[in-house]
């Protein structure tokens, strides 16, 4: 029978909840790792609250920090968000996040959903169907990245 393996989504978002800043998110981070969980988990987001008023840190940034911070515990984005950023660029930021932390990336990547965020950085908000699509080709070029020696691609998005 498998394990059953627990993770903790970390508070990136320091006006929520508890206000949290550096400090205590890496606390938080080496704290859990202590405790034996085996994933810690940060959201991509670049605002968040009910009035979409609130700061969070970026999550590529946060993970490479506690990739430094801790030495066990698996990290990823809860999840990352195709739209944000170009699959190629992705694709490096998780290479170089893996290669830091001692191979402790689990990449989680959506299609995302919240259209005032888009909105308010410019991004397009696309329909569902749309954005799943843009997803999934996304995962297509990355996988594709990180697998083969050279790489060559041409999709309806990318």
């Amino acid at each position: 029978m498998s394990k059953i393996k627990f993770g903790v989504t970390i508070n990136a978002a320091p006006e929520m909840l508890y206000r949290s800043n550096y400090d205590s998110i890496k606390k938080r981070a080496r704290e859990c790792e202590r405790l034996g969980y085996d994933s810690l988990w940060a959201m991509d987001h670049l605002m968040w609250g009910i009035n979409n008023e609130g700061n969070v840190f970026e999550v590529w940034t946060l993970l490479s920090a506690l990739a430094t911070e801790t030495q066990t515990i698996m990290l990823g984005p809860l999840v990352a968000c195709n739209s944000f950023r170009n699959p190629t660029l992705t694709a490096k930021i998780g290479a170089t996040i893996d290669i830091i932390s001692n191979r402790r990336l689990i990449f989680g990547y959506g299609a995302g959903w919240k259209e005032e965020e888009y909105e308010a950085y410019g991004f397009r908000f696309r329909d569902p169907v749309t954005r799943v699509n843009q997803m999934r080709e996304g995962i297509t070029l990355i996988k594709k990245l990180w697998t083969e020696e050279k790489t060559s691609f041409q999709g309806d998005f990318y």
